[in-house]
């Protein structure tokens, strides 16, 4: 399968550019500290809890979650500032417990892979042996990046053309960390996105059009610019097309609908002056509920 050749030969040339020095602190990992003028903690090693954090002699508890060892490092010559004057720390892992990525679907080896270090794209298809001979070429990433300050995670669905990112000499910025998933469907599907009621793949016939997918998919939200809908078309020239639908023209005047092809992305605009309006009101219904309550 020429695309397999194609992405080992794009793991390995692109897998020394991601160190562990880029690797994110999470529950369980363990760390050892080296800071020779605090005593109390010198050589100090500590599982991470949990929520995130250590609890040090002197410095107390400290959220090392989501952080990198540099910015934990950082963290750490902070705290201990208060009491020694220009303090030297180093922080290193010992064991590595936190970080998994997941791939499913049309990969020779579906599972669960740990993860030392930031692995790209490619890095991480290799791990699940490389696509199966019914994969599509187009696959479904889900990454979440946590605050470190909130503890929060905020999740962002991404959709690649694996012809177009083999081509890319940036490819290598779509880094996954732990935490990320990757789901490769099988040839002959088709992506809907954005404001719809079912984002996700689902299976292309020869009929679909995006009036039909939109239909499939639950049709759109109430905070969805129906004039703005789009179909993403990746043909493997590295460059994917945006083919713009104002789908209030197909479905009330009679205009054409368009015909989706294997690995198109249908994405559906959201209003977000809509849906802001709904959390104020939200927010509003919230505290009033409150004074109500304790009135």
């Amino acid at each position: 399968m020429e695309l397999n050749r194609q992405l080992t030969m794009a793991a390995s040339t692109q897998s020394s550019n991601l160190s562990t020095h880029d690797y994110r602190l999470g529950p369980g990992d363990v760390i050892k500290i080296e800071a020779p003028q605090a005593p109390e903690i010198n050589s100090l090693s500590v599982r991470i809890t949990g929520p995130g954090t250590v609890n040090l002699p002197l410095v107390e508890e400290l959220r090392l979650g989501g952080l990198t060892t540099a910015q934990a490092e950082q963290l750490l010559m902070q705290r201990l500032s208060k009491y020694i004057h220009s303090p030297q720390v180093a922080i290193f892992i010992t064991e590595y417990a936190s970080q998994e990525v997941t791939v499913t679907g049309a990969v020779a080896n579906p599972g669960v892979y740990p993860m030392q270090r930031p692995r790209t794209l490619f890095e991480v298809l290799s791990l699940a042996g490389g696509l199966a001979p019914n994969a599509g070429s187009t696959v479904s990433v889900r990454t979440g990046v946590l605050d470190p300050e909130t503890g929060q995670v905020a999740t962002h669905n991404l959709i690649v053309d694996l012809r177009d990112l083999v081509k890319d000499p940036s490819a290598q910025a779509l880094a996954l960390r732990g935490g990320d998933s990757v789901y490769v469907p099988e040839a002959g599907v088709f992506f809907v996105e954005g404001a719809v009621g079912k984002p996700g793949s689902y299976p292309l016939r020869p009929d679909m059009t995006v009036l039909k997918a939109i239909a499939v998919a639950g049709g759109t939200d109430w905070t969805s610019v129906e004039k703005n809908v789009r179909v993403i078309r990746h043909d493997g020239t590295g460059s994917p097309r945006e083919l713009p639908v104002d789908l209030v023209a197909v479905r009330d005047l009679g205009a054409e609908d368009m015909s989706l092809q294997d690995g198109d992305v249908v994405v559906v605009d959201t209003n977000y002056a809509k849906k802001g309006a709904v959390v104020m009101w939200n927010q509003a219904l919230r505290v009033l509920s409150l004074g109500i309550l304790y009135q």
